[in-house]
């Protein structure tokens, strides 16, 4: 066996061979993965979605890819295992790529990532290859066989995605998506142009104009605020009441950097801390952990005239402690309880940190951020009340946009990075038959 690092290649005989996706099995923090495989002509995409092989399409129409099952073993390792006859692979398709996709989860959270390819007829092993930069992919091409001057070889890849199976299969050019008809009364908004030379800050005056007027025409969300407490009180919790009780706000204003103790109760639960700060340069504010290091990350902008919100989860034993960077800046930071949170409806609209809270049914989150930097960093993240959280954005580009499903609430949805103005959508879940688990 060859043990080959990113980019590394080796001649593949012309026989059947069996690949091995490897990793942790799911569990105890370990989301799920599975493993697929794409056979691609020479422009690099696939010539229909029967070129793809997957959970609920396991064999190629040509009998050259198969996806065989999964194999567990005594040290908590799974492998989904593909066949590959090289023999039969049909000469329109030069290459053939092996995936990894995980739904729940990122590739950050599964140790032990590798591919392995060996002899189906000698079991003899050809190559390993192990995954050890993955960090918030949610799919990887991790190798692929390929023609070259009539011979085939294997080549480690190693290329992660943030788009899933669904995006990195879009990607070669897969459909694999229903017809739906659009209802006469929803708009479908045409894509926008983004040549090379056009900046994501350059938006029509006009355009920007008509979404003032609406956002002033719109009715101001209201927050939603918990119900009274007292020990005669019967009945179940509201939504809002399953992440934290309401206490007195504390607000603290100063200049430049410090750390602050907030003096009043706070039981556990949810925390919301607002800040603002006049001017430019950096500003961050983040809560202390007992060995005064930062905890929890709950502003970091270079924003000019900063306001935003952050969330943490607080264990309601010791003082809550805050440290503000400003360099001279002056600041009001502001914690306050998850009853002052706004709802998200189907849409929302702000600038910078916020945090909104969501009640509705599973769905799927189209998010966008507008951003004078030639490139950003748009994150967005939701909440259970029980501290379990769901990637709901995690995109790098010049118009950073991403979208992703949205559990079922209630769920604080927290937007997190984002250098800028943004949108959120909440959209009806997909219902692709392609993409629906069968298995």
């Amino acid at each position: 066996m060859t043990e080959i690092v990113k980019g590394g290649n080796l001649p593949v005989p012309g026989q059947v061979w069996r690949v091995a996706v490897v990793r942790r099995a799911a569990g105890d923090g370990v989301p799920e993965a599975d493993a697929s495989a794409l056979l691609l002509d020479a422009s690099g995409r696939v010539r229909g979605d029967g070129d793809l092989v997957f959970y609920n399409q396991p064999a190629h129409a040509s009998g050259a890819v198969r996806l065989l099952g999964q194999v567990r073993d005594e040290e908590q390792r799974v492998a989904d295992w593909l066949e590959i006859d090289t023999e039969r692979v049909e000469p329109a398709v030069q290459r053939i790529v092996i995936t990894a996709s995980s739904d729940d989860g990122t590739f950050g959270q599964v140790p032990g990532l590798h591919i392995r390819t060996i002899s189906a007829a000698t079991g003899e092993q050809l190559a390993l290859y192990e995954v050890d930069d993955a960090s918030t992919e949610t799919a990887f091409v991790l190798g692929e066989f390929y023609r070259r001057d009539g011979a085939w070889k294997f080549r480690a890849v190693g290329q992660g995605y943030d788009s899933g199976l669904v995006g990195l299969a879009e990607d070669f050019g897969i459909v694999g998506k229903d017809p739906e008809p659009v209802p006469e009364d929803e708009h479908v908004p045409a894509d926008e142009p983004t040549p090379a030379d056009a900046l994501p800050e350059a938006i029509p005056e006009e355009l920007l104009a008509k979404v003032r007027e609406a956002e002033a025409a719109a009715p101001a969300r209201a927050p939603v605020r918990i119900p009274a407490q007292g020990p005669g009180r019967v009945g179940p919790r509201s939504d809002i009441e399953l992440f934290g009780e309401d206490f007195p706000e504390f607000v603290r204003s100063g200049k430049g950097t410090t750390t602050i103790t907030v003096d009043v109760p706070i039981p556990a639960g949810y925390v919301l801390v607002d800040s603002t700060r006049k001017g430019d340069g950096y500003f961050g504010v983040d809560s202390l952990d007992e060995k005064d290091e930062c905890a929890v990350l709950l502003a970091n902008t270079t924003l000019e005239d900063h306001e935003g919100r952050g969330l943490l989860r607080h264990d309601g034993r010791n003082p809550l402690r805050l440290r503000v960077n400003a360099y001279g800046s002056e600041w009001t930071i502001a914690v306050r309880p998850v009853s002052t949170v706004e709802e998200l409806g189907r849409d929302a609209r702000g600038r910078g940190a916020d945090v909104l809270l969501y009640t509705g049914p599973a769905a799927q989150l189209s998010s966008r951020l507008r951003t004078g930097f030639g490139h950003a960093y748009f994150h967005v993240q939701g909440d259970e009340p029980d501290g379990r959280d769901h990637l709901l954005a995690n995109v790098a580009s010049r118009i950073p946009r991403d979208a992703r499903p949205l559990p079922e609430g209630p769920l604080l949805v927290q937007v997190r990075s984002a250098e800028g103005d943004w949108s959120l959508e909440v959209r009806p879940p997909k219902q692709s038959r392609f993409w629906r688990r069968v298995r």
